[in-house]
């Protein structure tokens, strides 16, 4: 749940309500009882959406139902009331894209705009009046959605580096427990099979020591494409600190869990990732059950990692026992 976005949304409700109460207590006052009811049952319809948001702490319906005011709204009042309401469609072409994403943006304008062409056809004598009016109401448009474009590609690269590992470009801590909640979510539904996986290098500290940081650097970014490579598509590695990987298996069984977990250690063991010096790892495996957490689910993984170390280091622990390695 974003509180912040929820926030602004019941604030936003609140300047709509007021905006638009307040012309309906001006025409009330000028006996204009007609509009002033519609502009009284539009500023409450605003004020019902930021009570709804403000209890659920949800605001994608009160998001789209306000979009579709702003549509309506201006066009409702034109053809019912007055022709001022003309001015209601500029600011409303821009708000209704900060409502909902760019693409509904599009259809509620669009539906807006040839809306407002069957309306004013014929009650503009001038017909270079009405041309400007739905071209100036398309620029301002197109203005709009360029901003919304450009926001959405500015959200997306955020929340790209917000879930990437620096280092290595492999997912981050952040990035695994999103994906964990959503295993266990499918699990839940489906009883989908995963299983997740701890790797430490070993004696990664003396690399470092010896060899300097950027050696250590180097072996870690080299680790990483490494065990990628070796995964199948839905298999996913991420990065959660210093020399500490995690790997989700979705629909892994204990028997796939087991060779898959196996041949990555005796890969990396054979493998060459810093010159003249062997590099191992040590890995601890935990199936995912009905009752689990996220919290629950990696720390029995890191309970079996901290077995592998323990034991002697370059094996795989899983369920408490050490998993014969590969000849």
């Amino acid at each position: 749940m974003d509180k912040s976005a929820t926030r602004v949304m019941v604030i936003f409700t609140l300047l709509g309500a007021g905006a638009i109460g307040g012309f309906g207590i001006h025409r009330l006052l000028s006996a204009e009882y007609g509009m002033a009811s519609f502009d009284f049952v539009i500023a409450l319809s605003f004020l019902s959406l930021g009570y709804y948001t403000h209890k659920t702490g949800k605001d994608g319906l009160a998001r789209f139902l306000s979009a579709a005011l702003s549509t309506v709204g201006p066009l409702v009042f034109l053809k019912a009331f007055d022709s001022s309401g003309v001015y209601w469609v500029y600011s409303s072409t821009i708000i209704i894209y900060y409502l909902v994403p760019y693409r509904w943006a599009i259809g509620f304008n669009s539906a807006m705009l040839l809306s407002l062409s069957f309306v004013l056809w014929g009650t503009i004598e001038n017909t270079s009046e009405l041309y400007s009016f739905l071209v100036t109401v398309g620029l301002i448009n197109g203005f709009s959605l360029m901003f919304a474009l450009n926001e959405e590609r500015s959200r997306i690269k955020l929340k790209e580096l917000s879930i990437r590992d620096d280092l290595t470009n492999v997912g981050n801590r952040r990035a695994l427990s999103e994906r964990m909640l959503e295993i266990i979510n499918k699990n839940k539904r489906y009883g989908l099979n995963a299983c997740l996986v701890c790797i430490d290098i070993d004696k990664f500290k003396d690399i470092n020591d010896t060899l300097g940081h950027g050696a250590g650097d180097t072996a870690i970014k080299k680790l990483s494409s490494f065990i990628t490579h070796m995964l199948r598509e839905s298999d996913e590695v991420f990065r959660i600190g210093g020399d500490e990987f995690v790997i989700i298996a979705e629909g892994a069984d204990q028997s796939a869990a087991t060779q898959l977990t196996e041949k990555i250690r005796y890969a990396v063991e054979k493998e060459e990732f810093i010159p003249g010096r062997p590099l191992t790892i040590s890995l601890g495996v935990s199936i995912l059950k009905d009752s689990d957490t996220p919290e629950s689910w990696l720390s029995r993984a890191d309970a079996e990692l901290y077995k592998a170390k323990s034991a002697g280091r370059n094996q795989v622990y899983f369920d408490g026992k050490v998993i014969p390695a590969s000849n």
